[in-house]
């Protein structure tokens, strides 16, 4: 698969601290109660999600680790709807080519999914920026674009 075929996909991934806040789950990321998630309160959810997924807490993800999380948590059928594996979503992060994300890693990431979603540049994501960044990239790795 080429690298810039996993990109949707990844970006998926990298999007579900901010969906958090969508619904019943705002007050999760959004910590000020604003109605909007910023930069700040994205990373700090992003950084909360990589702790989660570090089963052996050794600050590093490995594909084995995101696969067990996803289940755990009722979601291990969203990689096969997006056809594209944990091990490949990491590739698209793994800046040192070591086959695991580093927090470094999957911050840099998140932030970049960040800047994609905020459409309007103003520095936050309104639930709108969300679902539509959501959305687009649910269709993309869907589609294998």
């Amino acid at each position: 698969m080429k690298r810039n075929l996993m990109i949707p996909a990844l970006g998926a991934l990298l999007m579900l601290p901010a969906l958090a806040m969508a619904g019943d789950k705002s007050a999760k990321m959004d910590a000020n109660g604003d109605g909007v998630v910023t930069s700040a309160e994205h990373a700090a959810g992003a950084q909360q999600m990589f702790t989660a997924m570090d089963a052996n807490k050794d600050g590093y993800v490995t594909a084995a680790e995101m696969d067990a999380h996803w289940a755990a948590k009722g979601n291990a059928d969203k990689a096969a709807r997006m056809k594209m594996s944990s091990a490949d979503k990491i590739k698209e992060i793994d800046t040192d080519g070591d086959g695991r994300i580093s927090s470094a890693e999957h911050a840099a990431g998140s932030a970049k999914m960040f800047a994609k979603m905020d459409t309007n540049g103003d520095g936050k994501l309104t639930a709108a920026e969300m679902q539509a960044g959501h959305d687009k990239a649910m269709k993309q790795a869907a589609s294998g674009m």
